[in-house]
Formats: structure tokens, sequence, C-alpha cells
């Protein structure tokens, strides 16, 4: 029994080891605070409100981050090429949006059955990628914020950076978009990163993003993409 347990105690060592020491370069939720840049990122997509929100991009001269899942690109190529030709940058947020804490991973061998369903879902939806637009994409956003061991490794073992956000909510109930609106300037702040969704259709949010946008501009912010907030470029 004290066998097992110490074996468990030197899993769950490593895996913390894993989190704390990998994660510093591979997982971001925000860019440094030196410069008024602010990334706009889209989830769950290529959907419903694509075409209007690369609409509002296009009319401000915005490039944002599109997080795209897998099983959306298979049911809306076209939207996925049209955001490529915008010039938009597009990571991954895996196939099929499944909620990876609620898998357990108590065993070596629990640990290993998730890794490789993260991978799965990760790899498919990079060929997808590949395959429409030739190319692979370097980011991924795991659906719910999922930053787990698991998760991370299979990120850093197929050269993928983790990109989670600052702030968002346009998922919530507002009785207006201007409720919407005062929800993201108030967190508003250099180097932020801002989620919102396209794959629904959403009324408050094409009414919000234009004022968003020029409202920030007017106090001295810029728009970029994530890879360009965080360095990578």
């Amino acid at each position: 029994m004290k066998i097992v347990i110490k074996i468990l105690l030197l899993f769950f060592i490593i895996n913390f080891i894993s989190v704390n020491v990998f994660a510093e370069n591979i997982f971001f939720a925000n860019g440094k605070k030196n410069k008024k840049e602010i990334a706009l990122t889209f989830d769950d997509g290529p959907g419903k409100n694509t075409e209007n929100v690369l609409a509002i991009l296009r009319e401000k001269k915005v490039k944002a981050t599109f997080f795209l899942l897998g099983s959306s690109i298979e049911s809306r190529p076209y939207l996925l090429k049209d955001i490529a030709e915008d010039g938009h940058e597009i990571g991954s947020h895996t196939y099929g949006h499944v909620n990876f804490y609620k898998y357990k991973y108590s065993t070596s061998e629990d640990y290993k059955i998730l890794k490789n369903k993260i991978s799965e879902d990760l790899l498919k939806t990079q060929k997808l990628i590949e395959k429409n637009i030739g190319q692979k994409p370097k980011l991924v956003r795991f659906p719910h914020g999922y930053m787990r061991p698991p998760a991370l490794d299979v990120a850093r073992e197929n050269g993928y950076k983790v990109i989670n956000w600052s702030f968002g909510t346009d998922w919530n109930h507002f009785p207006s978009y201007e409720y919407l609106l005062g929800a993201y300037l108030e967190h508003a702040e250099p180097g932020a990163i801002f989620l919102m969704h396209d794959l629904s259709s959403n009324g408050l949010l094409i009414e919000m993003l234009p004022q968003l946008i020029e409202l920030l501009r007017f106090v001295g912010y810029e728009f970029v993409t994530v890879s360009e907030l965080l360095g990578f470029n």
C-alpha cells in the first residue's frame, strides 16, 4: 500500500512540475502590459456570425485571431477560407468542443487515455485546416479553457502554444449591447486577450463590436493578433 501511495505521489509531483515549469513557455492568457495593444479572439466558428464579424473587422481594418472547431470547419469550409483570405490569424479549438475537465486521470493509464483523446481532437482539426488553406495552426485554445498537464503535454509535443483569455462574456444574457460593451470596456487593459464567439447568431455582439473597436482606438489602443501581441511573429 505504501508503495502505491509513493508511486501516485511521484506521478502528481511530475504533473505539478510539468504545469509550473513548461506552462511558462507555452501557456498564455494575456500579453505584456507595456503597450496599449489588445487581441480580439473568436471561438467555436466558423459559424452563423462569422460573415458579420468579418465584415466589421474588414471595415475597421482590424486583424483578429479565430480559434476554430474542426466540426464547424466541416460544415462551413468556405468561411475558413474567407477568414484566411482576410489575413486573420487561425488557431485550433480542437474538433468537437469536448469538455476535458470531465476526464479524471488518477493513474498513468488514465493519463495516457486522456492525452490520446486530446491529441486526436487536436490533430483532426489540424488536418482540416491544412487541407483547406494549406497552413498548420500554431496556437490552440482548448474548450472551456482547459490547461491541465495532459493538454499542455499534447500542445508541446505538437508545436502549439496554448492561449486562454483575460476576459470574455458575450455568451451571457444582457438587456442591450450597451451592457455588453461596458463589460468589455471595463476590462480593457494593455495586453488583454478578449474572448468572443462567432458560431451562433448574436445580435448584441454585432452591435457591440464596432463600438468597442472605435472607443478603444479613441483612447489609444491598437488591435493585433495573438501572435503579434505575444511576440511570436
